[in-house]
Protein backbone atom coordinates (compact mmCIF):
# COMPACT_ATOMS: atom_id res chain seq x y z
CA UNK A 1 0.00 0.00 0.00
CA UNK A 2 1.62 3.24 -0.54
CA UNK A 3 1.10 5.00 2.17
CA UNK A 4 2.84 7.52 4.98
CA UNK A 5 4.03 6.16 8.05
CA UNK A 6 5.64 7.44 10.95
CA UNK A 7 6.64 4.81 13.29
CA UNK A 8 7.57 0.78 13.07
CA UNK A 9 8.68 -1.51 15.68
CA UNK A 10 10.55 -4.27 15.31
CA UNK A 11 8.47 -7.55 14.48
CA UNK A 12 10.22 -9.63 17.31
CA UNK A 13 9.14 -12.07 20.60
CA UNK A 14 10.28 -10.81 24.20
CA UNK A 15 10.55 -14.22 25.02
CA UNK A 16 14.15 -14.42 24.59
CA UNK A 17 14.33 -13.64 28.85
CA UNK A 18 12.52 -17.03 29.53
CA UNK A 19 14.46 -19.64 29.74
CA UNK A 20 14.00 -22.85 28.03
CA UNK A 21 12.22 -24.45 30.75
CA UNK A 22 9.77 -21.51 31.67
CA UNK A 23 8.73 -21.55 27.64
CA UNK A 24 8.54 -25.57 27.60
CA UNK A 25 5.89 -24.84 30.76
CA UNK A 26 4.06 -22.04 29.52
CA UNK A 27 3.62 -22.56 26.34
CA UNK A 28 1.99 -26.31 26.55
CA UNK A 29 2.05 -26.94 23.39
CA UNK A 30 1.78 -30.23 21.43
CA UNK A 31 4.43 -32.22 20.00
CA UNK A 32 5.11 -30.88 16.98
CA UNK A 33 4.54 -27.03 17.67
CA UNK A 34 6.24 -27.56 20.84
CA UNK A 35 9.44 -28.89 19.04
CA UNK A 36 9.60 -25.69 16.72
CA UNK A 37 9.43 -23.52 19.99
CA UNK A 38 12.37 -25.65 21.50
CA UNK A 39 14.78 -25.67 18.49
CA UNK A 40 14.21 -22.28 17.95
CA UNK A 41 14.61 -20.91 21.02
CA UNK A 42 17.50 -23.83 21.74
CA UNK A 43 19.38 -22.25 18.77
CA UNK A 44 19.60 -18.84 20.25
CA UNK A 45 22.84 -19.68 22.54
CA UNK A 46 25.31 -17.11 22.68
CA UNK A 47 24.78 -14.08 20.33
CA UNK A 48 27.55 -12.14 21.66
CA UNK A 49 29.78 -13.38 19.14
CA UNK A 50 27.62 -12.66 15.71
CA UNK A 51 28.18 -10.35 13.15
CA UNK A 52 26.73 -9.80 9.97
CA UNK A 53 29.60 -11.83 8.27
CA UNK A 54 27.90 -14.92 9.90
CA UNK A 55 24.81 -14.36 7.45
CA UNK A 56 24.40 -15.88 3.68
CA UNK A 57 22.31 -13.02 2.13
CA UNK A 58 21.11 -15.80 -0.54
CA UNK A 59 19.64 -17.87 2.30
CA UNK A 60 18.06 -15.16 3.53
CA UNK A 61 16.40 -14.08 0.65
CA UNK A 62 15.62 -17.83 0.25
CA UNK A 63 13.39 -17.38 3.63
CA UNK A 64 11.98 -14.07 2.43
CA UNK A 65 10.84 -15.81 -0.81
CA UNK A 66 9.21 -18.55 0.58
CA UNK A 67 7.50 -16.08 3.31
CA UNK A 68 6.45 -14.33 0.59
CA UNK A 69 4.95 -17.07 -1.22
CA UNK A 70 2.92 -17.70 2.09
CA UNK A 71 1.77 -13.92 2.17
CA UNK A 72 0.80 -14.74 -1.86
CA UNK A 73 -1.00 -17.51 -0.15
CA UNK A 74 -3.57 -15.84 2.45
CA UNK A 75 -4.24 -12.59 -0.26
CA UNK A 76 -5.58 -15.52 -2.44
CA UNK A 77 -7.52 -17.24 0.21
CA UNK A 78 -9.20 -14.17 1.56
CA UNK A 79 -10.07 -13.02 -2.12
CA UNK A 80 -11.86 -16.26 -2.62
CA UNK A 81 -13.33 -15.84 0.33
CA UNK A 82 -14.72 -12.84 -0.14
CA UNK A 83 -15.70 -13.45 -3.82
CA UNK A 84 -18.23 -16.30 -2.54
CA UNK A 85 -19.53 -14.09 0.44
CA UNK A 86 -22.23 -11.76 0.14
CA UNK A 87 -20.06 -8.46 0.63
CA UNK A 88 -18.78 -8.57 -3.28
CA UNK A 89 -20.38 -5.85 -5.29
CA UNK A 90 -21.18 -7.79 -8.98
CA UNK A 91 -18.25 -7.51 -11.21
CA UNK A 92 -20.21 -4.68 -13.46
CA UNK A 93 -19.33 -2.40 -10.77
CA UNK A 94 -15.80 -2.08 -8.54
CA UNK A 95 -15.13 -4.57 -6.26
CA UNK A 96 -15.82 -3.14 -2.44
CA UNK A 97 -15.27 -5.71 0.20
CA UNK A 98 -17.51 -3.90 2.30
CA UNK A 99 -17.40 -5.94 5.80
CA UNK A 100 -13.58 -6.34 5.25
CA UNK A 101 -12.32 -2.93 4.51
CA UNK A 102 -11.37 -0.36 7.20
CA UNK A 103 -9.99 3.01 6.13
CA UNK A 104 -7.05 4.78 7.54
CA UNK A 105 -8.48 7.66 6.38
CA UNK A 106 -11.83 7.97 6.24
CA UNK A 107 -13.43 7.42 2.81
CA UNK A 108 -9.95 7.45 1.03
CA UNK A 109 -9.42 4.63 -1.32
CA UNK A 110 -5.52 4.82 -1.26
CA UNK A 111 -5.63 4.05 2.65
CA UNK A 112 -7.99 0.85 2.84
CA UNK A 113 -6.89 -1.97 4.95
CA UNK A 114 -8.02 -5.30 4.60
CA UNK A 115 -7.67 -8.91 6.55
CA UNK A 116 -5.37 -9.73 3.69
CA UNK A 117 -2.94 -7.00 5.08
CA UNK A 118 -2.59 -8.20 8.45
CA UNK A 119 -3.12 -11.57 7.79
CA UNK A 120 -0.06 -12.01 5.21
CA UNK A 121 2.13 -10.02 7.73
CA UNK A 122 1.87 -11.64 10.48
CA UNK A 123 1.99 -15.11 8.31
CA UNK A 124 5.40 -13.03 7.07
CA UNK A 125 6.65 -12.60 9.57
CA UNK A 126 5.99 -15.84 12.12
CA UNK A 127 8.33 -17.38 8.87
CA UNK A 128 11.28 -14.91 9.30
CA UNK A 129 10.73 -14.85 13.01
CA UNK A 130 11.20 -18.67 12.70
CA UNK A 131 14.26 -19.21 10.34
CA UNK A 132 16.00 -16.22 12.04
CA UNK A 133 15.50 -16.13 15.78
CA UNK A 134 18.93 -15.91 16.68
CA UNK A 135 19.80 -12.95 14.38
CA UNK A 136 17.01 -10.67 15.38
CA UNK A 137 17.11 -11.31 19.09
CA UNK A 138 20.82 -10.01 18.67
CA UNK A 139 19.93 -7.08 16.91
CA UNK A 140 21.40 -8.38 13.34
CA UNK A 141 17.87 -8.38 11.84
CA UNK A 142 15.34 -6.23 12.41
CA UNK A 143 11.92 -6.47 10.73
CA UNK A 144 9.59 -3.65 9.75
CA UNK A 145 6.29 -4.11 8.33
CA UNK A 146 3.38 -2.06 7.01
CA UNK A 147 1.08 -3.41 9.51
CA UNK A 148 2.83 -3.20 12.60
CA UNK A 149 0.89 -1.81 15.24
CA UNK A 150 3.14 -0.78 18.03
CA UNK A 151 3.85 -4.36 19.79
CA UNK A 152 7.08 -4.96 20.65
CA UNK A 153 5.57 -8.44 21.59
CA UNK A 154 3.93 -9.59 18.61
CA UNK A 155 4.91 -13.52 18.72
CA UNK A 156 4.50 -13.82 22.24
CA UNK A 157 1.56 -11.88 22.33
CA UNK A 158 -0.20 -14.64 20.24
CA UNK A 159 0.00 -17.81 21.02
CA UNK A 160 2.03 -20.16 18.64
CA UNK A 161 -0.48 -23.09 18.70
CA UNK A 162 -2.91 -20.04 17.27
CA UNK A 163 0.01 -18.49 15.26
CA UNK A 164 0.29 -22.34 13.75
CA UNK A 165 -3.91 -22.18 13.35
CA UNK A 166 -3.69 -18.89 11.58
CA UNK A 167 -1.58 -20.46 9.09
CA UNK A 168 -4.38 -23.39 8.27
CA UNK A 169 -6.92 -20.49 8.63
CA UNK A 170 -5.88 -19.15 5.45
CA UNK A 171 -4.96 -22.50 4.18
CA UNK A 172 -1.69 -21.93 3.74
CA UNK A 173 1.61 -24.53 4.65
CA UNK A 174 2.11 -24.31 8.06
CA UNK A 175 5.51 -24.10 9.88
CA UNK A 176 5.22 -26.91 11.35
CA UNK A 177 4.53 -29.16 8.58
CA UNK A 178 6.17 -27.63 5.64
CA UNK A 179 9.98 -25.72 7.39
CA UNK A 180 10.58 -22.29 5.42
CA UNK A 181 12.95 -23.34 2.62
CA UNK A 182 16.51 -22.00 3.01
CA UNK A 183 17.93 -23.36 -0.29
CA UNK A 184 15.65 -22.08 -2.90
CA UNK A 185 18.49 -20.66 -4.49
CA UNK A 186 21.17 -22.95 -6.26
CA UNK A 187 24.22 -24.03 -4.44
CA UNK A 188 26.76 -22.03 -6.26
CA UNK A 189 24.65 -18.51 -4.90
CA UNK A 190 24.47 -19.97 -1.52
CA UNK A 191 28.19 -19.25 -0.92
CA UNK A 192 27.26 -15.59 -0.64
CA UNK A 193 27.89 -14.05 2.42
CA UNK A 194 27.83 -10.52 3.90
CA UNK A 195 30.94 -9.13 5.01
CA UNK A 196 30.87 -5.35 6.21
CA UNK A 197 33.69 -3.45 7.41
CA UNK A 198 31.69 -0.95 9.28
CA UNK A 199 31.18 -0.86 12.68
CA UNK A 200 27.98 -0.33 13.47
CA UNK A 201 25.90 -2.49 10.57
CA UNK A 202 21.98 -2.43 10.20
CA UNK A 203 20.25 -4.93 8.23
CA UNK A 204 16.21 -4.30 7.88
CA UNK A 205 13.74 -6.77 6.46
CA UNK A 206 11.13 -4.15 5.20
CA UNK A 207 7.68 -5.94 4.67
CA UNK A 208 4.45 -4.69 2.58
CA UNK A 209 2.21 -7.96 2.91
CA UNK A 210 -0.22 -6.38 0.31
CA UNK A 211 0.90 -3.46 -2.01
CA UNK A 212 -1.95 -2.08 -3.78
CA UNK A 213 -4.88 -2.50 -1.06
CA UNK A 214 -7.02 -0.28 -3.31
CA UNK A 215 -6.60 -2.45 -6.12
CA UNK A 216 -7.40 -5.38 -4.35
CA UNK A 217 -10.64 -3.74 -3.24
CA UNK A 218 -11.63 -2.48 -6.54
CA UNK A 219 -10.80 -5.64 -8.12
CA UNK A 220 -7.25 -4.74 -10.31
CA UNK A 221 -5.74 -7.58 -8.95
CA UNK A 222 -3.32 -8.43 -11.49
CA UNK A 223 -1.74 -5.03 -9.41
CA UNK A 224 -1.88 -6.32 -5.94
CA UNK A 225 1.99 -7.64 -4.79
CA UNK A 226 3.56 -8.51 -1.95
CA UNK A 227 6.72 -7.15 -0.93
CA UNK A 228 9.73 -8.11 1.06
CA UNK A 229 13.01 -5.97 0.63
CA UNK A 230 16.67 -6.36 2.77
CA UNK A 231 18.47 -3.38 3.05
CA UNK A 232 22.00 -3.18 4.77
CA UNK A 233 23.20 0.18 6.34
CA UNK A 234 20.61 2.19 4.41
CA UNK A 235 20.96 0.46 0.90
CA UNK A 236 18.63 -1.68 -0.59
CA UNK A 237 20.86 -5.23 -1.76
CA UNK A 238 17.59 -7.86 -1.91
CA UNK A 239 13.82 -8.01 -2.21
CA UNK A 240 10.97 -10.07 -3.64
CA UNK A 241 8.42 -9.33 -4.80
CA UNK A 242 5.25 -12.15 -4.71
CA UNK A 243 2.05 -11.69 -7.42
CA UNK A 244 -0.66 -13.70 -5.70
CA UNK A 245 -3.45 -12.73 -8.88
CA UNK A 246 -1.70 -12.94 -12.45
CA UNK A 247 -2.12 -16.62 -12.84
CA UNK A 248 -5.02 -18.94 -12.06
CA UNK A 249 -3.09 -21.75 -10.06
CA UNK A 250 0.74 -20.73 -9.80
CA UNK A 251 2.39 -17.92 -7.65
CA UNK A 252 5.18 -15.72 -8.94
CA UNK A 253 8.09 -14.34 -6.90
CA UNK A 254 10.43 -12.10 -8.96
CA UNK A 255 13.93 -11.78 -6.93
CA UNK A 256 17.44 -10.24 -6.79
CA UNK A 257 20.16 -9.40 -5.17
CA UNK A 258 22.27 -6.40 -5.48
CA UNK A 259 25.59 -5.93 -3.45
CA UNK A 260 28.13 -4.06 -5.76
CA UNK A 261 31.10 -5.53 -6.42
CA UNK A 262 33.58 -2.57 -6.34
CA UNK A 263 32.08 -1.37 -2.94
CA UNK A 264 33.55 -2.14 0.96
CA UNK A 265 29.70 -2.93 1.64
CA UNK A 266 29.87 -6.32 0.63
CA UNK A 267 31.71 -8.83 -0.57
CA UNK A 268 30.42 -11.89 -2.84
CA UNK A 269 31.16 -14.85 -3.59
CA UNK A 270 30.82 -15.73 -6.49
CA UNK A 271 28.03 -13.65 -7.79
CA UNK A 272 27.30 -9.50 -6.43
CA UNK A 273 24.16 -10.06 -8.69
CA UNK A 274 21.21 -12.39 -8.99
CA UNK A 275 18.46 -12.16 -10.94
CA UNK A 276 14.99 -14.38 -11.38
CA UNK A 277 11.57 -15.66 -11.12
CA UNK A 278 10.42 -18.62 -9.25
CA UNK A 279 6.88 -20.23 -8.99
CA UNK A 280 4.76 -21.89 -7.18
CA UNK A 281 1.85 -24.06 -7.35
CA UNK A 282 -0.93 -22.39 -5.18
CA UNK A 283 -3.71 -24.18 -2.80
CA UNK A 284 -6.14 -21.56 -3.35
CA UNK A 285 -8.35 -20.90 -5.98
CA UNK A 286 -8.33 -17.68 -8.11
CA UNK A 287 -12.03 -16.41 -9.59
CA UNK A 288 -11.33 -13.90 -11.85
CA UNK A 289 -13.91 -11.06 -12.29
CA UNK A 290 -12.91 -7.97 -14.10
CA UNK A 291 -14.43 -4.97 -13.01
CA UNK A 292 -15.05 -1.94 -15.01
CA UNK A 293 -12.21 0.37 -13.27
CA UNK A 294 -9.07 -2.32 -14.59
CA UNK A 295 -7.56 -0.77 -17.42
CA UNK A 296 -4.42 -2.46 -17.18
CA UNK A 297 -1.19 -1.93 -18.22
CA UNK A 298 -0.50 -3.45 -21.46
CA UNK A 299 2.19 -5.68 -22.23
CA UNK A 300 6.23 -4.21 -21.77
CA UNK A 301 6.46 -3.79 -25.82
CA UNK A 302 3.69 -2.54 -27.09
CA UNK A 303 4.58 -3.54 -30.77
CA UNK A 304 6.92 -2.28 -33.05
CA UNK A 305 7.16 1.03 -32.74
CA UNK A 306 7.11 1.01 -28.97
CA UNK A 307 11.00 0.61 -28.54
CA UNK A 308 11.37 4.18 -29.65
CA UNK A 309 8.17 5.63 -26.74
CA UNK A 310 9.24 6.99 -23.27
CA UNK A 311 7.08 5.36 -21.11
CA UNK A 312 5.75 6.76 -18.16
CA UNK A 313 4.23 5.26 -15.16
CA UNK A 314 2.08 7.09 -12.83
CA UNK A 315 -0.83 6.93 -10.38
CA UNK A 316 -4.15 8.88 -10.79
CA UNK A 317 -3.25 11.15 -7.25
CA UNK A 318 -4.32 14.66 -7.95
CA UNK A 319 -1.50 15.81 -5.67
CA UNK A 320 -0.01 18.71 -7.14
CA UNK A 321 3.47 17.19 -6.87
CA UNK A 322 2.65 14.71 -9.81
CA UNK A 323 1.17 17.23 -11.79
CA UNK A 324 3.79 19.62 -11.48
CA UNK A 325 6.82 16.72 -12.01
CA UNK A 326 4.62 15.63 -14.73
CA UNK A 327 4.33 18.98 -16.61
CA UNK A 328 8.43 19.39 -15.99
CA UNK A 329 8.71 16.44 -17.58
CA UNK A 330 7.06 16.81 -20.92
CA UNK A 331 7.69 20.97 -21.01
CA UNK A 332 10.52 21.66 -19.03
CA UNK A 333 12.73 18.48 -20.59
CA UNK A 334 11.35 16.83 -23.23
CA UNK A 335 10.31 19.98 -24.44
CA UNK A 336 13.67 21.62 -24.59
CA UNK A 337 15.71 18.69 -26.28
CA UNK A 338 18.29 19.66 -28.67
CA UNK A 339 18.02 16.46 -30.30
CA UNK A 340 14.21 15.07 -31.36
CA UNK A 341 12.39 14.13 -28.15
CA UNK A 342 11.09 10.92 -27.84
CA UNK A 343 7.07 10.31 -28.01
CA UNK A 344 5.64 9.18 -24.78
CA UNK A 345 3.01 6.53 -24.22
CA UNK A 346 1.39 7.19 -21.09
CA UNK A 347 0.32 4.44 -18.54
CA UNK A 348 -1.61 5.08 -15.77
CA UNK A 349 -2.09 2.20 -12.42
CA UNK A 350 -1.67 1.31 -9.41
CA UNK A 351 0.52 -0.37 -6.51
CA UNK A 352 4.25 1.58 -6.41
CA UNK A 353 5.84 -1.99 -6.67
CA UNK A 354 3.89 -2.77 -9.31
CA UNK A 355 4.67 -0.01 -11.80
CA UNK A 356 8.55 -0.27 -10.15
CA UNK A 357 8.04 -4.00 -11.60
CA UNK A 358 7.09 -2.73 -14.79
CA UNK A 359 10.58 -0.93 -15.63
CA UNK A 360 12.01 -3.65 -14.26
CA UNK A 361 10.48 -5.72 -16.89
CA UNK A 362 10.50 -3.55 -19.78
CA UNK A 363 14.07 -3.16 -19.38
CA UNK A 364 14.76 -6.35 -19.57
CA UNK A 365 12.65 -7.17 -22.55
CA UNK A 366 14.08 -4.37 -24.45
CA UNK A 367 17.88 -5.36 -23.70
CA UNK A 368 16.71 -9.26 -24.78
CA UNK A 369 15.32 -7.89 -28.16
CA UNK A 370 18.60 -6.12 -28.48
CA UNK A 371 20.62 -9.00 -27.74
CA UNK A 372 18.95 -10.85 -30.58
CA UNK A 373 18.98 -8.33 -32.80
CA UNK A 374 21.96 -5.95 -32.60
CA UNK A 375 24.47 -7.30 -29.86
CA UNK A 376 25.49 -5.99 -26.57
CA UNK A 377 25.29 -1.75 -26.72
CA UNK A 378 22.09 -1.38 -24.48
CA UNK A 379 23.20 2.50 -24.84
CA UNK A 380 20.05 2.62 -27.43
CA UNK A 381 17.30 1.77 -24.81
CA UNK A 382 15.05 4.77 -24.19
CA UNK A 383 13.61 2.94 -21.48
CA UNK A 384 10.73 3.33 -18.99
CA UNK A 385 10.24 6.33 -15.59
CA UNK A 386 8.07 5.85 -13.27
CA UNK A 387 6.64 9.03 -10.87
CA UNK A 388 4.98 9.14 -7.39
CA UNK A 389 4.18 11.72 -5.33
CA UNK A 390 4.68 11.27 -1.53
CA UNK A 391 2.94 8.54 -0.34
CA UNK A 392 4.93 5.71 -0.28
CA UNK A 393 7.41 4.04 2.23
CA UNK A 394 10.44 2.39 2.86
CA UNK A 395 8.40 -1.30 2.39
CA UNK A 396 7.24 0.30 -0.88
CA UNK A 397 10.01 0.69 -2.87
CA UNK A 398 12.82 -1.26 -0.63
CA UNK A 399 12.50 -5.09 -2.30
CA UNK A 400 12.06 -3.67 -6.31
CA UNK A 401 14.54 -0.93 -6.28
CA UNK A 402 16.66 -4.44 -5.26
CA UNK A 403 15.05 -6.23 -7.94
CA UNK A 404 15.65 -3.05 -10.57
CA UNK A 405 19.50 -2.70 -9.70
CA UNK A 406 20.03 -6.25 -10.07
CA UNK A 407 18.77 -6.51 -13.52
CA UNK A 408 19.88 -2.74 -14.58
CA UNK A 409 23.36 -1.64 -12.72
CA UNK A 410 22.38 1.70 -14.55
CA UNK A 411 18.84 2.30 -12.88
CA UNK A 412 17.85 5.36 -11.27
CA UNK A 413 15.58 5.31 -7.94
CA UNK A 414 15.38 8.87 -5.94
CA UNK A 415 13.20 11.16 -4.48
CA UNK A 416 11.58 14.18 -6.91
CA UNK A 417 14.56 16.18 -6.35
CA UNK A 418 16.82 13.45 -6.78
CA UNK A 419 17.88 12.30 -3.61
CA UNK A 420 18.34 8.99 -2.54
CA UNK A 421 15.29 6.78 -0.49
CA UNK A 422 16.27 6.97 2.90
CA UNK A 423 15.85 3.40 4.69
CA UNK A 424 16.73 3.56 8.47
CA UNK A 425 14.39 1.57 9.70
CA UNK A 426 12.52 4.82 11.73
CA UNK A 427 12.13 7.75 9.21
CA UNK A 428 9.78 5.34 6.92
CA UNK A 429 7.48 7.87 4.80
CA UNK A 430 9.21 8.51 1.23
CA UNK A 431 8.59 12.01 2.20
CA UNK A 432 9.44 13.80 -1.49
CA UNK A 433 7.89 10.93 -3.63
CA UNK A 434 9.42 8.90 -5.57
CA UNK A 435 10.78 8.70 -9.35
CA UNK A 436 12.25 5.41 -10.70
CA UNK A 437 13.98 5.02 -14.19
CA UNK A 438 15.90 2.29 -16.32
CA UNK A 439 17.38 2.78 -19.78
CA UNK A 440 19.83 4.82 -20.96
CA UNK A 441 17.10 8.39 -22.28
CA UNK A 442 14.75 7.09 -19.09
CA UNK A 443 17.47 8.17 -16.59
CA UNK A 444 18.87 10.76 -18.51
CA UNK A 445 15.34 12.40 -18.71
CA UNK A 446 15.00 11.50 -14.57
CA UNK A 447 18.45 13.34 -13.67
CA UNK A 448 16.94 16.24 -15.91
CA UNK A 449 13.98 16.48 -14.39
CA UNK A 450 15.05 16.08 -10.83
CA UNK A 451 17.85 19.17 -11.48
CA UNK A 452 15.14 21.57 -12.89
CA UNK A 453 12.58 20.90 -9.85
CA UNK A 454 14.92 20.96 -7.17
CA UNK A 455 15.58 24.14 -8.00
CA UNK A 456 12.22 25.55 -8.52
CA UNK A 457 10.61 27.41 -5.68
CA UNK A 458 7.24 26.95 -5.88
CA UNK A 459 7.74 23.11 -6.18
CA UNK A 460 9.88 22.59 -3.18
CA UNK A 461 7.62 24.52 -1.11
CA UNK A 462 4.72 22.63 -2.44
CA UNK A 463 6.80 19.63 -0.96
CA UNK A 464 7.39 21.35 2.39
CA UNK A 465 11.54 21.37 1.71
CA UNK A 466 14.27 24.49 1.29
CA UNK A 467 15.13 25.11 -2.08
CA UNK A 468 17.72 22.15 -2.55
CA UNK A 469 21.72 22.61 -4.31
CA UNK A 470 23.33 19.44 -3.43
CA UNK A 471 24.02 17.12 -5.93
CA UNK A 472 21.76 14.34 -7.09
CA UNK A 473 22.46 10.44 -7.56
Amino acid sequence: MDLSATSAQNVVSSTASKTTDEIHNTLQLDADVGRIVSESFDSVGDMTDMTINDISITELLSTCIDACRRGCEVIRNVRHKLVQSSNVVGSDSKFFCCGAVKYKISNDPRSALTEADEASQKVITECLNNCWAKEIRSGLIKIVGEEDEGDDDFVDSVPLYDMMAHFDKYNTPSIDQEPVQRDLLSPSDSTQILHSSNEKNELIIFIDPMDGTREFVENRIENVQCLIGITLNGKPIAGAVGMPMIHEDKIEIAYGIDLPADSEQATLTPLSKLSGVKYFNTLNPLVKQLSVTDTGMGDYIDGEDDVKKLVVLSGDSKKPALTMSMKCLESDVLGTFVDSAPPIRKIVAGGCGNKMLFVQRRFEALSERIRHQEGTDLSSIIGSISLAPPGSSSWDTAGPTALLLAADPNAVVTDLIGRPLVYDGEHLSNDCGVVVSAGHMATRIHREMCEKLRRDQVFCEALGVVLCDAEII
